[in-house]
């Protein structure tokens, strides 16, 4: 099983049980309450968009916060291809 932290995405991997999560987060101290198991499959659509925005990244300087900058696009895309995923399973 995987979980992720929803404060800030920090992924734990190869856990056999909620009980075996520790009581905060190691990257940034959330607490246990903020972990949700994570479906492995979405991973991939992950990787996508890193890969997509390490060939076309933003210019330097450029709001990463903004609606259309490279990284929330990028961003856009995995999570659509992840919930057309999840749909069709």
């Amino acid at each position: 099983m995987m979980y992720v932290c929803t404060a800030c995405g920090y992924l734990f991997e190869d856990v056999s049980s909620p009980e075996e999560l520790p009581e905060v987060c190691p990257n940034c101290n959330a607490t246990k309450d903020k972990f949700v198991e994570y479906d492995p499959a979405l991973e991939a659509w992950v990787k996508k968009a890193v890969a997509q925005h390490i060939a076309y990244p933003d210019e330097e300087g450029a709001d990463l916060r903004a609606p259309n900058s490279a990284l929330s696009s990028h961003i856009r895309f995995a999570i659509v291809g992840a919930v057309r995923q999840l749909k069709q399973s």
